[in-house]
This record gives C-alpha cells, sequence and structure tokens, in this order.
C-alpha cells in the first residue's frame, strides 16, 4: 500500500498533546529510537511474519539517517520517557518520506499519539518545503487502517515498494 498526503490543503498540528513532549532524536538515541520502533511493530500482528527483518531493515535506516540535516527524527517524551517516533526525510532512496512510519509504544497507543505524531510529521515536511509526503505499509496494518488515511491521506494498493531491494550501499548518497 502506498499512501500521499497533499501537505498545501491539510489540516495538521503542530503542538504536542498535554502532558507529552515533543523532541528530536540525535544519534546517540539510536538505540531508543530502535527500541520504539521495534515495539510499535512487534504490537501488530500483521508484522509478525517479518519482525527479524523489519528490525534490522530500521536498524540499518536509523544509524544510516539519524542526524543527516535531509532526516529528522521526532519522539514523543513522557517525562524522560520516549514514547513514539516519526523517522522523515526530504527524500530517501525508499521514495518515502516516513522512514520509521508512525511507531507508537504500545503501553501508550490508543491515545490519539499516533494520530497527532503522523500529522506533527507531515506538518514538519511541509515546513521544510515539500508540498506532498508519501509513505508505504502493509495491506492490513494497523496503519493502513487507522493512521495513514488521516489527514487525507490517499491509498494506492498493488504498488511496488522500492525498499524491498536492496539499497545503496553505505556511503552512498539516498
Amino acid at each position: 500500500m502506498r499512501f500521499t498526503w497533499d501537505l498545501v490543503t491539510a489540516k495538521l498540528p503542530s503542538s504536542a498533546p498535554t502532558g507529552f513532549d515533543v523532541a528530536g532524536a540525535i544519534p546517540a538515541l539510536g538505540a531508543q529510537v530502535l527500541k520504539v520502533v521495534t515495539d510499535a511493530y512487534a504490537s501488530d500482528p500483521v508484522w509478525s511474519p517479518m519482525l527479524p527483518a523489519i528490525r534490522e531493515r530500521m536498524r540499518v535506516r536509523i544509524a544510516e539517517t539519524i542526524g543527516d540535516d535531509r532526516c529528522e527524527y521526532l519522539t514523543i517524551r513522557y517525562g524522560n520517557v520516549m514514547v513514539a517516533v516519526s523517522g522523515i526525510a526530504l527524500d530517501h532512496w525508499t521514495g518515502q518520506n516516513l522512514l520509521t512510519g508512525i511507531c507508537v509504544h504500545p503501553q501508550f497507543q490508543r491515545q490519539r499519539l499516533g494520530t497527532f505524531l503522523l500529522g506533527y510529521s507531515l506538518y514538519r515536511l511541509n515546513a521544510r518545503g515539500l508540498s506532498t509526503a508519501t509513505v508505504y505499509t502493509e495491506h492490513g496494518s494497523l496503519a493502513d487502517q487507522k493512521i495513514y488515511p488521516l489527514f487525507g491521506g490517499t491509498r494506492e494498493t498493488n504498488v511496488e515498494y522500492p525498499g524491498a531491494k536492496p539499497g545503496p550501499q553505505a556511503n552512498e548518497s539516498y
């Protein structure tokens, strides 16, 4: 599945829900980012058979992009605890702008944090000059059913995910 948003016309949130803070993540927080991302994917049964491959793909992707000026890692914190993550990119070799997807730790799901984080991710991409944004997901995933249709996401089926093929080698531009 591929979702695309028109960032010019969408009404997007710019402030976090009460009790939560939005912060960026630096390379030193890469392990925490990966943990939240992996835990979020593990909470959706659609991803279970693919979890080892997803963890490795995300480990590499986060390591390659966190700290890159074309990317941002948006985190939601509850006190000192990272509870949600969205890696965004102005461009990426996978053809998408949401590098990690919208990832909320299972203990904090169903509190509208995913809704906010998607909207805020799109808001940040628009603030950085993009007029459209794209993400790929698996048919039937929670993101496909509940999150990505929000904010006017347009859904396309039977698309080829460029990230399913081997990516550029390390040290090459993505």
